[in-house]
């Protein structure tokens, strides 16, 4: 288990902006699947093609082999968001800090670093989000 840092947008549609400003001015790698940046906030993007993936592509038809395909939108939602697991929602990243891994630390510096711009105050949901002030007051 562990604790995990979530960090919510103020608006989730936001996400492909943030991912893409974290990408340029703090240098974050993604990786990119049939067209899509795997950014560090999940997006609707993002969610309409694991969809797609687990629907229609030969490797993702093999998982959750009990659900009859096409699996829906709702379905996978609830999948993804509703069991307690990490997610928070479209909009939000989720990040273990109770023991940091390796491809973390840079995600973790560069979230440090992005906290003290102003843009950090506007886009992000303080209320909603979850051991904020501890990821940000993480050594590395």
């Amino acid at each position: 288990m562990g604790t995990y840092s979530i960090i919510y947008l103020k608006k989730p549609e936001k996400a492909i902006e943030v991912n893409e400003l974290l990408k340029e001015q703090y240098n974050l790698k993604y990786e990119t699947y049939n067209g899509i940046d795997y950014g560090l906030f999940f997006s609707q993007e993002m969610f309409n093609e694991d969809l797609r993936f687990m629907n229609e592509d030969e490797e993702g038809i093999t998982n959750l082999p009990h659900f009859k395909r096409p699996i829906s939108k709702e379905t996978y939602y609830s999948l993804l968001f509703g069991l307690g697991n990490c997610f928070g929602d479209i909009g939000t990243v989720c990040i273990k800090i109770s023991s940091i891994s390796d491809k973390d630390i840079d995600t973790i510096a560069a979230l440090q670093k992005f906290s003290k711009t102003p843009e950090f105050k506007k886009l992000i949901n303080f209320r909603k989000s979850k051991n904020l002030q501890q990821l940000l007051q993480t050594k590395m």
